[in-house]
């Protein structure tokens, strides 16, 4: 069934109520039909099965995407297709091997322990605006050897961003992030300026080193830079959050976090699974695609719904509930994408929840949530905006 079921629309984006909580959405489409076509104009994908073969599709398209305000994008990794996404990529990819992963904790240890210390002497912190966020913006800004200036506007700008790239987006949010990406576009330039004459270091500094070879041209420096700069705190930040909530409101995983080390792993893998930050990923269908005895139309827009493959019962059964032995869930859940756009950035973001969380549980290992966990969810991203916990 590729149509909507009569007058219902059964995921219907700008519902507030959807956008707090889709997963029983996504659960009534999982059991009707593998394709579900939108009253939006796209086609979602929302069974595990499928979702894991489309994202690693090369008769998906990414530079076909239109991303209206959000164009610039295409002369970044996340809107291109081979081979220029790989020489591109081909940039920054040793930036995020493990190795240099590990390099670039040093830094996030110490923003967590002045984050901590800073929460130690107050009673207690708020675990957006002065851990997660705080952490992995300077963290990003340290291994692209930049400044943290203008933090806050930056945060703001992307979640301005984040708002026009999305169904429900409307004329106001549309404006609103054109704004916001004209202010990133100066911001960036005025980044890379600043670097004139300088010594090439760090990830900012690889780019110009790449513009200087021929390998890659101004435009995309300045796209990947403000890809960088911004998707380089928001997802990170968000599993922190989530991990925060979650063993507040759960001593006993808490426990186990806090005192078995080679379930953190597996633990941080079922955060991102049962709560993930960016519920999809959109492709142009260059042809007629097959999925699961449903047709895709060439010429379409697919939404890959990776939160909802996420909570699919067929690969992990009862998926309302926090369970990190189930079978694989490392390997399965599909937080970051997959195929060659899978985020270049995920060893980072596990790593830096590992570090944050741990550091937390084993300094505070009974803090507790203390006021309103504050959210602003879309139909994209999911956003935790308040979460105060105290010691």
């Amino acid at each position: 069934m590729t149509a909507t079921l009569g007058d219902i629309d059964l995921l219907p984006f700008a519902d507030p109520e959807y956008q707090v909580d889709p997963y029983p959405y996504y659960k009534e489409v999982r059991d009707l039909t593998p394709l579900y076509a939108s009253p939006a104009g796209v086609y979602c994908a929302v069974r595990h099965e499928d979702v894991f073969a489309l994202t690693r599709d090369r008769r998906l398209s990414s530079k076909e995407v239109d991303f209206g305000i959000a164009n610039v994008f295409h002369d970044s990794i996340l809107g291109m297709d081979s081979p220029d996404h790989g020489r591109v990529r081909g940039v920054s990819s040793k930036w995020f091997v493990p190795a240099r992963v590990e390099e670039w904790l040093e830094e996030t240890r110490r923003l967590v322990n002045l984050a901590l210390d800073d929460g130690a002497r107050a009673g207690g912190l708020d675990a957006c605006a002065d851990l997660s966020f705080t952490v992995t913006f300077g963290t990003m800004a340290h291994i692209l050897d930049v400044g943290t200036h203008d933090a806050q506007n930056c945060r703001e700008k992307v979640l301005e961003m984040g708002r026009a790239l999305r169904p429900a987006a409307t004329e106001q949010d549309v404006a609103t992030a054109e704004a916001a990406f004209a202010w990133y576009v100066d911001y960036i330039k005025d980044l890379v300026a600043s670097r004139a004459g300088t010594p090439q270091t760090g990830l900012l500094g690889a780019f110009l080193g790449a513009v200087d070879e021929d390998r890659m041209s101004e435009a995309e420096l300045l796209a990947s830079v403000t890809l960088y700069y911004a998707v380089g705190h928001l997802d990170n930040s968000f599993l922190i959050q989530n991990g925060v909530k979650i063993l507040g409101e759960m001593p006993e995983q808490r426990e186990i976090f806090r005192t078995q080390p080679d379930a953190r792993n597996d633990m941080i893998s079922e955060m991102l699974r049962m709560d993930t930050p960016e519920q999809f990923v959109t492709r142009y269908a260059l042809e007629d695609i097959d999925v699961s005895g449903e047709t895709l139309p060439a010429g379409s827009i697919l939404l890959a719904m990776i939160g909802s493959a996420n909570m699919d019962e067929r690969v992990f059964p009862n998926p309302e509930v926090f369970d990190h032995t189930r079978h694989n869930v490392t390997a399965q859940q599909m937080a970051f994408g997959g195929g060659q756009h899978g985020c270049q950035g995920q060893i980072l973001a596990r790593r830096q929840a590992e570090v944050a969380l741990t550091a937390l549980v084993e300094r505070f290992p009974d803090y507790r949530i203390s006021g309103p966990v504050i959210r602003d969810d879309t139909e994209f991203i999911r956003n935790i905006i308040s979460l105060p916990i105290e010691f």
